[in-house]
């Protein structure tokens, strides 16, 4: 099996696990960075993959990189990047931000690659509650 079929082999694992989000901010339930990396992990361990993720600074900017390689035949890999921003937690130093933007890119682009959906993360997915600011032709809340 290439690593392409085992990376599709890992997103089917992952989607046939039954997912629980156990973290909650306000309103919305999220997957912790544990909770994607265990998904992961599992999969990858029954696939013979490795992912490996590191945060470089580049001309383009922060970007969290990740090579998945395959176990099996250590000359294959895909390279997925995910462009990011410097986290500016309050109360936090220079060395907690990167910290805390490392670990929040590498659980997003673990979720990407791997197809971890969360539809608090779509617009289209939340109800719209407030009649008022609801897009309309004469209330639009965008510019064209």
């Amino acid at each position: 099996m290439n690593i392409y079929e085992k990376l599709d082999k890992a997103r089917e694992l992952i989607r046939n696990t039954p997912l629980k989000k156990t973290a909650s901010g306000g309103m919305f339930k999220y997957f912790t960075p544990e909770e994607v990396e265990s998904l992961v992990a599992e999969a990858c361990e029954e696939q013979k993959l490795l992912p490996l993720c590191s945060l470089i600074r580049d001309e383009y900017g922060l970007q969290q990189v990740m090579h998945l390689i395959d176990l099996e035949d250590v000359n294959s890999e895909i390279l997925f990047q995910l462009a990011t921003e410097k986290g500016s937690l309050k109360n936090t130093n220079e060395s907690q931000n990167m910290g805390s933007t490392d670990t929040y890119s590498e659980r997003y682009i673990k979720m990407k690659v791997f197809q971890i959906k969360d539809n608090n993360l779509d617009p289209d997915g939340h109800q719209n509650h407030d009649k008022d600011k609801s897009v309309t032709p004469a209330n639009n809340n965008f510019e064209i």
